[in-house]
């Protein structure tokens, strides 16, 4: 099976990965004062952050979908005979739709499969590995594990405070306010394709405990394979205590540690962030 995998930029997948797997990604859009950026091609993660830090207005859009329709198009021309096109989570952003809408409109002959991962950043990333390593399988196979093990992936990230989901619009100003007041450390859960505020705690511990507790749960009677994955921005020390939990918990779980996250995700996690991501098949 010849299959052409297209993601996002929002997977953050590291150059040499995309290059490898002949991964095609399309970018959102960053949005600084009115003008537009492509995510990780026209504008650095530091860049938006400093942007976003000295208050100007950042935002972000969907790629739209000729962006889609071009890659498409250059995989059928390049020789694929399967496109498996997988995006960040249609409850946080229209990239999703517009995948669909390109799928709709595109006029070539070759298979198309698009899949809304119900996920982010490393939580997606985690999809792309499991793909990769059922890449033989037959593409109806493939797509529909996938599937099925989307659903079986949950993330939490950990910010140092609200203000990023503030200014983001995601958290109104007098909820970010009372937070930042009350010192809570805020964990913020991806579930069922959806971002919200899960839960809040006062130090660093309760927030580290209160994550491990949770995926042992949800992992408690699993039998088949797992899967852990960790990122952090600009938060190497806190990443290392969660990484001394994690190692303790579940010393038979490989754990999967990324550097860095896309801009997109970073203006609303902002520096300090830590996440993990787990999944099972």
């Amino acid at each position: 099976m010849k299959m052409k995998i297209i993601v996002d930029s929002t997977f953050n997948l590291i150059p040499s990965f995309v290059k490898e797997n002949h991964i095609d990604v399309v970018p959102l859009n960053i949005i600084i004062d009115h003008k537009s950026y492509l995510d990780m091609q026209d504008i650095s993660v530091d860049e938006v952050m400093k942007a976003f830090n000295d208050g100007k207005k950042v935002g972000t859009s969907q790629p739209s979908p000729l962006a889609f329709i071009e890659k498409f198009s250059k995989a059928e021309a390049d020789g694929y005979e399967h496109i498996l096109c997988m995006t960040l989570s249609s409850g946080v952003s229209g990239t999703f739709q517009a995948a669909m809408i390109a799928k709709a409109e595109y006029k070539g002959k070759i298979e198309v499969a698009v899949i809304d991962t119900l996920s982010a950043a490393i939580g997606a990333e985690m999809l792309v590995d499991i793909a990769l390593l059922y890449k033989e399988e037959s593409f109806h196979q493939l797509v529909e594990r996938l599937d099925k093990v989307k659903k079986q992936i949950g993330i939490y990230l950990s910010m140092q405070n609200l203000n990023s989901l503030r200014i983001s619009g995601r958290l109104n100003r007098v909820k970010a306010t009372i937070g930042n007041l009350l010192h809570v450390k805020p964990i913020v859960e991806v579930a069922e394709g959806v971002l919200s505020i899960n839960s809040k705690m006062r130090t660093e511990r309760q927030v580290l405990e209160w994550m491990i507790n949770r995926i042992k749960s949800d992992l408690k009677n699993v039998s088949t394979a797992k899967y852990i994955y960790v990122s952090h921005i600009h938060a190497n020390e806190r990443l290392q205590r969660l990484l001394q939990y994690l190692e303790k918990e579940f010393p038979t779980i490989p754990i999967k540690i990324r550097d860095g996250i896309s801009s997109v995700i970073a203006v609303n996690i902002g520096y300090g962030g830590i996440g993990i991501a787990w999944g099972y098949e």
